[in-house]
């Protein structure tokens, strides 16, 4: 007898672990390996940064120049007569690197009406603005640069405005292979019916408690600053409705977390060895908002003032012959913002000088003033305060060299900086 019990029990064993060996994958497990396996399948190609262009009417204002700069190096764009319509425009396609890209816009806009009774009748708008922004492996972003009309400004001077618009899209392509089929999840077994509980009586919940509102709420900032793509030992200070000073380590690669009241803050940073930058933000209640710094190296040579306030750039700025904005050298400007960053209490009056054949002398007052206004919106555009700033047009009453030669009334195309000290 005991010798015919002991092969059943073996078998009844051995199916039981096969039953249990057999038994349906978990919710859980079904779900990693669909993960891993969409994982594998998707190509990830790098970051691409899309820059449309939407401008205005050109019967009624004429674009006369645009210029885009990108993490500091100049954009390649078409000829101002290909975009000057309202499109949108696509003027490129790149791709970038995955993080932070800073791009700076700069637009001139001039009445095309000439109605001699319209109070914006000859006027120039020079239009700059800064975008931050961030590009991941997988997403295109497409970045419109757009000038709007503000038919209730008051002032003509700010009857354009330009302003940036970002959207994503995925651009990564899941290869064409069939999913495997896997075995369905193990059906839940019913609970039992249990006997209803006798409700004993109870004190009433208390309501929930309501969340505060986002003005009372702090603000969170994200602080990263860079160099070369590597974090950098820095020093960043917020200055606005409370002030406060972080200090980030070398090779830190997490970003440093701020909580501060919520309003409108100016960030300077200042590291050894790298010029400084700064930046006006504005924070609100209960967000939590990247700020994102890519320093560069400081020059052998700083920037000084001379004993009557003047400051030489290394590389002055050249301005076409009667136009106002000056040629991109976005490193002499770099360098300009870097010594009013580590002199807080400096103040900077920016002069436009002409020669004296860029129109009648009407036209030379207007043209200087547009130069100097030109130059403290790309000062601002980099960070500065406007009270930081001031502006005059000297046209040609003070040339600096003879406009007997293209090369003097090349020189004498100019601004002036001087320091003013508080």
């Amino acid at each position: 007898m005991d010798s015919l019990l002991k092969p059943c029990v073996v078998a009844l064993v051995l199916s039981v672990g096969v039953v249990h060996a057999a038994e349906p994958p978990s919710d859980e497990q079904v779900r990693a390996e669909l993960d891993r396996q969409l994982s594998e399948m998707v190509n990830t190609p790098p970051p691409e940064m899309r820059l449309l262009f939407v401008g205005l009417d050109p019967q009624q204002y004429r674009l006369d120049e645009v210029h885009f700069t990108l993490d500091g190096e100049p954009l390649p764009t078409p000829p101002v007569e290909r975009i000057g319509s309202p499109g949108p425009h696509v003027l490129v396609t790149r791709q970038l690197k995955d993080g932070p890209h800073t791009l700076v816009t700069n637009v001139v806009y001039m009445d095309a009406s000439w109605n001699m009774f319209s109070p914006t009748s000859g006027l120039l708008w020079n239009l700059t603005s800064t975008l931050n922004f961030q590009t991941q492996n997988g997403l295109r972003v497409d970045v419109t640069a757009t000038a709007v009309l503000m038919p209730e400004a008051k002032d003509p001077r700010r009857k354009v405005k330009l302003t940036h618009g970002v959207t994503m899209e995925m651009i990564a392509k899941l290869e064409e292979v069939a999913l495997p089929e896997l075995p369905p999840p193990p059906a839940k077994k019913a609970p039992a019916p249990q006997p209803a509980p006798t409700k004993a009586p109870r004190d009433p919940e208390p309501a929930p408690a309501t969340p505060a509102p986002l003005a009372q709420q702090k603000a969170k900032v994200l602080v990263r600053v860079l160099s070369s793509l590597k974090p950098v030992a820095a020093t960043v200070s917020l200055r606005g409705a409370t002030t406060q000073q972080v200090s980030l380590k070398k090779g830190a690669r997490a970003p440093v977390q701020v909580e501060v009241a919520p309003g409108d803050y100016v960030a300077d940073v200042l590291a050894p060895g790298l010029l400084a930058q700064t930046r006006r933000v504005r924070l609100e209640g209960g967000s939590a908002q990247p700020l994102d710094f890519a320093l560069v190296r400081a020059p052998k040579k700083a920037l000084v003032k001379d004993k009557n306030g003047r400051v030489e750039l290394p590389t002055p700025l050249r301005f076409p012959e009667a136009k106002p904005v000056p040629l991109p050298d976005s490193a002499s400007l770099s360098q300009l913002v870097d010594l009013l960053v580590r002199n807080p209490t400096w103040r900077l009056r920016i002069e436009g000088h002409t020669h004296n054949q860029e129109g009648d002398e009407g036209a030379r007052k207007q043209l200087s003033e547009a130069r100097a206004r030109a130059v403290a919106e790309l000062l601002m555009a980099a960070g500065l305060e406007p009270s930081r700033l001031e502006t005059e047009g000297l046209a040609d009453t003070q040339p600096k060299a003879p406009n007997f030669t293209a090369r003097g009334r090349e020189l004498n195309r100019r601004v002036e900086l001087l320091v003013l000290e508080r």
